[in-house]
């Protein structure tokens, strides 16, 4: 299952590979995404045990609510939502109010299927970067449908038994922390990684060097995405932990000019990385030396 929110730095296409490194959904383990954006992962695993996710996007986390408890009235709204241009110069307006909860949660998914990079460009001061005209090898107005028509009832059945935040990241570590807690970060990257684009709700550096500390200190499974940066390499490389590689091709936005972004953008070639914890790195390794045994005796009496 896939999240049907388009978010910048999502890992909707890097969740075959973060998946395994992370534990096995198990019922008596808690999972939790402090910084979820689209949630691609929670979509990806198995739904097990306690789940939780929390961003500081209200809308974001609005909208998930919104198709957990009234996901049919949601799905229906969307259905009567045209693909238009028009209704996309009203909705991005960072100045529109909503006239209700469903409203505003269409409002989101809209944004999001019909405009580049949208959940990371809106805030209270920006609107997204622009209308995603329908083309044929990209039909932007049937796959928002057929995300309506087809998935939005599978996603809303998913989301039934997750706890959705709203609230700052080290306030749900706080809160959710424990030895049966799997915690999967994905902060906004450090600003002097990225090529292009921005969050709505940025993470500074001594942002970054507070969250490392508080994971530091957790005695759960933890695991971090982002780039390789030299504050990640002191504060946790050096302290046990391990970095895994994985290159990809990510979008960026297109500047077209002083202060003006456009389009579907261009795809760099870049490094993911992803640190896992001490503990986390001890589960892979008892689950390596467990197989390893497990073989040696299916071929001894094979």
């Amino acid at each position: 299952m896939k999240s049907p929110l388009p978010y910048l730095g999502g890992k909707g296409r890097m969740t075959e590979k973060l998946m395994p490194l992370l534990p096995q959904p198990d019922r008596f383990l808690t999972y939790v995404e402090p910084f979820c954006g689209g949630a691609s992962l929670l979509f990806a695993r198995r739904p097990v045990g306690i789940e939780v996710i929390s961003d500081r996007n209200g809308d974001v986390m609005h909208f998930f609510r919104t198709l957990r408890d009234q996901g049919d009235a949601l799905r229906e709204y969307l259905q009567n939502t045209p693909y238009a241009r028009a209704l996309y110069e009203v909705w991005s307006d960072p100045r529109y109010q909503c006239d209700s909860d469903l409203e505003r949660a269409a409002r989101t998914f809209f944004l999001a299927r019909a405009s580049f990079m949208a959940m990371a460009q809106r805030d209270d001061d920006r609107a997204p970067v622009g209308f995603a005209v329908a083309r044929y090898l990209d039909n932007r107005a049937r796959s928002m449908m057929n995300k309506v028509d087809d998935e939005l009832v599978r996603i809303r059945d998913r989301l039934r038994h997750v706890v959705i935040e709203n609230e700052d990241a080290l306030k749900v570590i706080d809160r959710y922390d424990s030895e049966n807690v799997i915690l999967y970060c994905d902060p906004p990257y450090l600003e002097d990684t990225r090529k292009d684009g921005g969050y709505a709700f940025e993470y500074t550096d001594d942002d970054h060097v507070r969250l490392l500390e508080r994971l530091k200190q957790s005695p759960g499974y933890v695991a971090i995405s982002g780039y390789a940066h030299p504050i990640y390499a002191e504060a946790l490389e050096l302290q046990g932990w391990q970095r895994h590689d994985f290159p990809w091709f990510c979008n960026s936005v297109r500047n077209v000019g002083p202060g003006k972004k456009e389009g579907r953008g261009l795809e760099h070639e870049r490094t993911e990385s992803l640190w896992i914890n001490p503990r986390l790195r001890e589960y892979h390794h008892n689950r390596s030396t467990q197989q390893s045994v497990l073989d040696l005796g299916i071929a001894a009496f094979g």
